[in-house]
Formats: structure tokens, C-alpha cells, sequence
């Protein structure tokens, strides 16, 4: 046997270990400082080596004593005892010096299923573990998470990325106050920490547990956990934890964010994001941003959600131009805020007077949102009643500069900056079906689509398609439509005929063919796309309904998808090629048409949607409205801006209107309205109506929403000359034919 003795290693060794590690973790080999050792030997009975012995059994002799015992061999694996006696001689005994240094050797078949069992056992643990992070991360279990962390540093099993993304998930939620439970650790945006006001008596409050220290293993943890069954309320309030709980786990958060770096682990977009909430509720902006700089460093895309901790702190606490530095940040990288982010800094530039500001973020909100939710319309609205927006503005302005901005626009706003002066006045109301506005009488426009932006966003829409379709069905398809087109309306046959019941019904798409072919120009058929299994089968075998199949098919009017297509891309692309109408209630949020982005998309999906239902007497079709529904910015520095809602009728739709109190539009004698302009015209001024009277306020959202609902019975009545009466009323003018 021997002891080994060596000296410590000192302080500056390991400072200079470490730094060469940092500096070249690949010579980690031969970094390692020296260990000075002596060897004493305590116990020799023999003085006999392995290489006597071994020469001595390669030459057939062997050392005996006088009485001629000895050694016939030696095997060094094993210590073994041998004796002779002569006069009571003593005992000899020879043991293996490298006994201890030469294990025994096993079986390769033994050792294969050791290392198996041992790799089954790791991955038992492995599993058990993420099963228990996940438990406690649906329900929002934050003390529980850490104490399974806590149990496997204790057993010594390694952690990986998933493991550490979901504790500091759950870290961060709980250090904001609020935990919102997530499948998989998930990281919600959000850019405020909840205050206690925001929570009601019957909130779900986390307490230490005293389970927590009841178990010793991570399976025995889970298995406990498993038994409680603990339910937790999913709901939009999520989980509210107490303040001693909140300080807990933010320590416990950068504590395990840096076991994480010391050990190695990759981290993600998803692991920062964490840090940087944890930053946010520290009320650090400065550090939340720096994790989003350190991302890119690293090689990392930032998300959205990634920006809104820095974003957050810097506009509660009222730095503006941080807060933009942020935001520009994001732009630069190619990450566009959404109305979440640009109603926070629209609330932090109205607090701050900022008027420019206002400006640029009401244009953002425009191109980016479109119509704004009720909060942020509330946000607006305090701006354009305070004193500062009463005294920004220009007095006089080059008129045709603003008009040829706005032309080169497309039409709806200009971005020249605050037009007049003096207070503004803001009324909410609705616009008509003739899309002039119920409070001003302001006609709003219908802004124009580039045509080479629809022919990109149509190869756009054809390129992803020919991926996903399978045997060029879907090239077939675009020489199918060069053949037989165009068309002026196309109709989601699956969404008509399956419209209010489970079963196919061709009857209902017969209906809306002919309704929708009465009001095209050319009385043209339109393109009816359907998948082939809705035309096939024993109900399609019916006589009637194999007549309108047959009467589509004569016509060139129905276009089959093949088997294993998807008919979404078929009937969109052909309504996008042709510029034509669309007939179809589909909403098109699925992740289909999230590919499409969202700046072209919307925009022509409003100008060319009609929606549709059924009443007693036929098809009701709901046609696009009669004005963009989005901000829009007038010559004159009016301004009109939608308010989203879950009415599915653009008619009762509110809008914010809002104009100087004292511009001439404010005070016009709506008897003056001069209505010989074009009404294409975004100057154009729609003439008064009988429902903008006080007696008859309560039918304008009525009527107007009947006007925009075209009812098609298929029956012609009256003459031509109650036909021009019912024109002239309809557009409250006088037709004069000079011949």
C-alpha cells in the first residue's frame, strides 16, 4: 500500500487556472498545475518485484526455500497467500503493489449492460424532472420549481437548456408579481408588473408550502406533487404571489442564471428574456436592455417580447428618449412594435408634452394597427383635448405640397405635421355606407393598393403555395386559371356550402352563385374553388345535386383541388391574380395566412372580402365598406381614427372624429355642402341627411347598416322611372340627362 502526499495548490494558481480556461477553454488538458508527491512504502514483505517473478516463470524456475516450497506462478490481478514451513519459518506473504491501480477486468457484455442500466437510471431522472418542471409550470408553481432544483444539484444531475428556461420563466413571473402558468415556460409580453390594486380578494396568493421540505429526491418531489394534485384557476388575472415570495425568487432567479453560465449551457432568446424581466422588476432598464444588446452579440435574434422589460421601465418612469432609443433599436433589427408597444410610448409622450412624438406614433399606429383598441382611443382622445396639442400646429401651409403628399401616398394622410390651430374638438360617431362621416360630414377614402405591390403579394402568395402542394398540382392549377380567366368574383365553395350545419349543401352554394353573378357587371359566373371529396360521394350522386355540379362544370365555373391539397391557397390566390371580389366569412387568422404578413394582407382583404349570410328570402351580402378602415389624416388636419370592436358590421363601427373647433368643417351649414366634386375626391364633403336630426339620431346606425346590405331575391320590379327615383334618393341628388 502507499500514500500519496501532495501540496495545495495556491490562490495564484488558481486565479492563473482559471484565466487560462477563460482565455482557451482548449487547452484545458494541459493547463493543469503540477501535484509534487512522495511515495512511502508502509508495508513490504517481500522484496520480490512482478518483474523477478515474471522472468523467473518464463525461465521454469521459481524461488523455494530450504525445504523446496515456492511459487509455480504469479498473477499480479489478485492478492494471494502462499506458505512453506521449514523449522516453524515464518509466513511469506507477496501482495500486488498495482493492485489498486489495475481494476479488475470485466466482461465486455457485463460492462455494456452496466453502462445501460446506469443510462437508463439518468434518463428516468432526466424525465422525471422535466415531468416536475412542467408540473409546476402549468400551474404556476414557482417555490415548488425551485425546490426540485435545489434536489437535483443534490443528487448531481445535469441540467440542460428546457430545464433552466422554465425555472426562469417562472422566476421572472413570480419577481413581477403575477405568474401566467405556461406549458413549457413560454415567456407572455407584457409591459407593466402588476400593482396590488389589480388584484381582487379572490386572486390565488402562493405561500411557502410545507411539502417543501418534506422529500429528499427529485422522484419522491414528483411523485408527491402528482399525488396533491394541485389545481391551479387558468384565467386572464393569472397568479398573484406574495411580496416575500416575489424578493425569493428573484434571488433565486439570477442565482440560477448563473449556475447556468457556469455550467456551460447554451442559452437562448427565451432564458434572456427571462433575465431581462427579472431586471424589469428590479426597475433596471439599463440592464433589461443591455441582456437584449448582449443577444445580438451572441449571435441571437431578439423577439418583441424580448424588448418590452426595458421598454416598460423606461416608460413608467417617464424617460422618453430611452425609451425610443429602444424602439429604434428594435427597427434597426428588424422587429416592428405593436399596439401594446406604441401605446405605451404614446402615453409617456403625451405625459411628457412631447408633441412630435404624438405625431410620429399616430402615423406608426396607422401602418402598423390600422384601427386601435378602446384604451389607446382613450389615450388619443386625452391628447386632443390637451392645452399643448391646442397650441402645436402650423398656420399656414402650401396647400399643394399637402395635396401631392397625400397623392403619392395613396391616399389618407399626408405627414407634413399639425395643420391649424386652437382647440380641438372630438366626437364619436360612426360613417355611413356612403363612407361620410355622421359627425363632420367629411367623406373619408378608400386608399388606393399599388398594383405592383398586389402583383409581388400574388407571386408571394403562388411561391409558398407550390411549396406546400404536392405533384405541381398547384402549377396546374395557374394554367387552368390563364386558360378560363378572369373573373370578377371568386367563392370559397367549402365556407358557403358548410355554412351554419356540419353537412355539405351544394343547394347553398348554387344561392350565393347566382346572388353574387346579379351584381357583377359582365353577369359573369364566378370561380367556384372546392375540394374534389365535396363534389364525390353518395349525397353529390343525387340527380339535383349532380345537376349544379354539371351546370358549374359546363360553365367553367367550378375548379376542383386535387387530394392532399389545401383549397385556402387555391381560392385566395385566384381572387388575389384577379383583383376580384372574394366570397367567404373565413376570418383568414390561421397559421396559413400568418405567412402573409401583416402590411399588405389586410389591406386586401378589407377592399375585397364580402361576407355573406342567409335570410328567408335568399343570400344577404355583406360588401367591403366604403372606406379604408384605418387612420386617416385630411388636408385640411382632421383627423378620423376607427376603434376596434368585436362587431362583426363595419357600419356600427365607432370612430374617433376629431378637427380644430374653430376650422370652417366644425361650424359648415351642412345645407352649403357642395356635392358636384368627385366623391372619390378625399376633399369631397357629403351632403346632410335626414338621420343627422336630433329626432332621428337613434335609426343612423340602422339604417346605414341596411344600406351596406345588398339582398338578393332574384325578382325585378317597377319601371325605369321609379328606378331613377330610388337612384336619385339613394344618392340624395338630382339626376339631369342633357341629350
Amino acid at each position: 500500500m502507499a500514500s500519496i502526499l501532495f501540496k495545495p495548490t495556491t490562490q495564484f494558481q488558481l486565479q492563473l487556472y482559471s484565466s487560462t480556461i477563460l482565455l482557451n477553454p482548449f487547452k484545458f488538458h494541459t493547463s493543469l498545475p503540477r501535484i509534487s508527491s512522495s511515495i512511502h512504502v508502509t508495508h513490504v514483505e517481500t522484496q520480490t518485484t512482478e518483474q523477478e517473478i515474471s522472468h523467473t516463470r518464463r525461465d521454469g524456475k521459481t524461488n523455494s526455500n530450504k525445504n523446496g516450497s515456492g511459487f509455480s506462478s504469479f498473477t499480479p490481478k489478485y492478492k494471494k497467500s502462499y506458505s512453506g514451513q521449514e523449522n516453524g519459518a515464518k509466513r511469506v506473504v507477496l501482495k500486488d503493489r498495482n493492485a489498486k491501480l489495475k481494476p479488475k477486468r470485466r466482461s465486455s457484455t457485463t460492462t455494456t449492460n452496466n453502462n445501460k442500466a446506469a443510462e437508463s437510471k439518468k434518463s428516468k431522472i432526466d424525465s422525471t424532472l422535466r415531468i416536475g418542471l412542467d408540473m409546476c409550470s402549468k400551474r404556476g408553481d414557482v417555490l415548488s420549481a425551485i425546490k426540485l432544483y435545489d434536489l437535483a444539484l443534490l443528487q448531481g444531475i445535469v441540467m440542460g437548456q428546457y430545464h433552466y428556461a422554465v425555472l426562469l420563466y417562472l422566476c421572472a413571473s413570480a419577481a413581477t408579481g403575477l405568474i401566467h402558468p405556461a406549458k413549457s415556460g413560454s415567456v407572455n409580453r407584457t409591459l407593466n408588473a402588476p400593482n396590488e390594486q389589480e388584484f381582487s380578494l379572490n386572486d390565488k396568493v402562493i405561500e411557502h408550502d410545507s411539502h417543501l421540505l418534506s422529500s429528499s429526491t427529485v422522484d419522491e418531489f414528483v411523485q408527491f406533487m402528482k399525488s396533491s394534485a394541485k389545481s391551479v384557476r387558468q384565467d386572464d388575472n393569472g397568479i398573484k404571489v406574495s411580496e416575500d415570495v416575489r424578493h425569493y425568487a428573484l434571488t433565486r432567479g439570477f442565482e440560477i442564471y448563473e449556475k447556468m453560465l457556469s455550467d456551460e449551457v447554451q442559452i437562448n432568446e427565451a432564458t434572456l428574456t427571462s433575465v431581462a424581466r427579472m431586471a424589469m422588476a428590479l426597475g433596471n432598464g439599463d440592464m433589461a436592455f443591455d441582456v437584449v444588446k448582449k443577444m445580438k452579440e451572441d449571435g441571437i435574434n431578439p423577439k418583441l417580447r424580448s424588448y418590452a422589460p426595458a421598454l416598460s421601465v423606461f416608460c413608467n418612469n417617464g424617460d422618453v428618449d430611452k425609451a425610443f432609443i429602444v424602439e429604434q433599436h428594435m427597427l434597426e433589427n428588424g422587429i416592428y412594435p405593436e399596439e401594446l408597444e406604441l401605446e405605451a410610448l404614446l402615453k409617456v409622450s403625451i405625459e411628457a408634452e412631447r408633441s412630435e412624438k404624438v405625431y410620429y406614433l399616430l402615423h406608426k399606429l396607422r401602418e402598423g394597427v390600422r384601427k386601435v383598441s378602446p384604451s389607446t382611443a382613450d389615450l388619443i382622445d386625452k391628447w386632443f383635448n390637451s392645452k399643448v396639442a391646442s397650441r402645436v400646429g402650423k398656420r399656414k401651409w402650401d396647400v399643394r405640397s399637402i395635396h401631392k403628399a397625400i397623392k403619392n401616398g395613396g391616399g389618407g394622410w399626408h405627414g407634413q405635421g399639425w395643420l391649424g390651430n386652437g382647440k380641438w374638438t372630438v366626437s364619436r360617431g360612426i360613417v355611413g355606407s356612403d363612407g361620410c362621416c355622421k359627425c363632420c360630414a367629411e367623406k373619408l377614402v378608400t386608399i388606393d393598393l399599388d398594383p405592383e405591390e398586389t402583383e409581388k403579394f400574388a407571386k408571394s402568395v403562388a411561391s409558398i403555395a407550390a411549396q406546400r402542394e404536392r405533384n405541381s398540382s398547384f402549377q396546374k392549377f395557374q394554367r387552368w386559371l390563364d386558360y378560363y380567366g378572369p373573373f370578377e368574383a371568386v367563392i370559397d365553395g367549402a365556407n358557403v356550402g358548410l355554412y351554419s350545419q356540419r353537412k355539405f349543401r351544394p343547394s347553398k352554394v348554387n344561392a350565393v352563385v347566382n346572388g353574387i353573378r346579379q351584381m357583377l357587371p359582365s353577369k359573369k359566373w364566378p370561380l367556384i374553388v372546392l375540394h374534389n371529396r365535396r363534389i364525390t360521394g353518395d349525397k353529390m350522386d343525387e340527380p339535383f345535386n349532380r345537376s349544379l355540379v354539371e351546370k358549374w362544370k359546363n360553365a367553367d365555373a367550378i375548379y376542383a383541388t386535387p387530394t392532399g391539397s389545401n383549397d385556402d391557397w387555391y381560392w385566395l390566390y385566384a381572387a388575389i391574380k384577379f383583383r376580384c371580389l372574394l366570397v367567404t366569412n373565413d376570418e383568414m387568422r390561421d397559421h396559413l395566412f400568418q405567412l402573409l404578413g401583416n402590411d399588405f394582407f389586410p389591406k386586401w382583404k378589407e377592399r375585397h372580402q364580402v361576407r355573406f349570410s342567409f335570410s328567408e328570402t335568399g343570400p344577404v351580402f355583406h360588401m367591403p365598406p366604403p372606406c379604408s378602415i384605418v387612420i386617416q389624416e385630411s388636408e385640411e388636419g382632421n383627423w378620423h381614427v376607427p376603434i376596434a370592436s368585436e362587431l362583426e358590421s363595419e357600419e356600427e363601427r365607432t370612430w374617433l372624429c376629431i378637427r380644430r373647433a374653430n376650422s370652417p368643417m366644425a361650424h359648415q351649414d351642412s345645407s352649403r355642402v357642395n356635392i358636384s366634386k368627385n366623391v372619390g375626391d378625399p376633399t369631397h364633403k357629403c351632403p346632410p341627411t335626414s338621420s343627422d336630426s336630433p329626432h332621428n339620431k337613434g335609426d343612423a346606425k340602422s339604417s346605414t347598416r341596411r344600406k351596406n346590405q345588398v339582398k338578393v331575391t332574384g325578382k325585378t320590379h317597377g319601371s325605369h322611372c321609379r328606378e331613377l327615383k330610388a337612384a336619385e334618393e339613394l344618392g340624395r341628388c338630382v339626376v339631369d340627362f342633357q341629350i
